[in-house]
């Protein structure tokens, strides 16, 4: 028996796939825009670094993106095989509220602040 009413989880699939469609237009529109940036010349040195400093704002967020549609993918086959909304780490459902602000998320608050505090202790030592 699913902790999630069959509404709350139709209704995340809804946010799932629009957020989906949302991201997969963003990559539409960036290729077109690249097209037409590729079509024109820039002559003057700070227009060639500012393009570059573009395109390096631009490819982290398509990086970011990219990630993100993975994870409404997985989100996604989670609803279809019943598995939706529990966290990874201790298999208990992930708070209702979480879940509405990021439908793909996959660790409980608990869990994900776990995570980042680790990651962060990495990358401090790392240093």
């Amino acid at each position: 028996m699913s902790d999630f009413t069959k509404k709350f989880i139709s209704s995340q699939k809804i946010k799932l796939l629009e957020k989906k469609e949302s991201i997969q237009d963003s990559f539409r529109t960036f290729t077109e825009e690249s097209r037409n940036r590729d079509a024109t010349e820039e002559k003057e040195d700070g227009d060639i670094a500012e393009r570059f400093r573009q395109e390096k704002v631009n490819i982290g967020l398509r990086e970011r993106d990219l990630r993100t549609l993975r994870e409404i993918d997985l989100a996604l086959r989670k609803i279809d095989d019943g598995s939706y909304g529990y966290c990874e780490e201790s298999g208990e459902p992930i708070e209702t509220k979480r879940l509405e602000k990021k439908p793909w998320a996959r660790l409980s608050l608990m869990h994900a602040e776990l995570l980042e505090k680790e990651s962060n202790i990495f990358r401090k030592k790392a240093i």
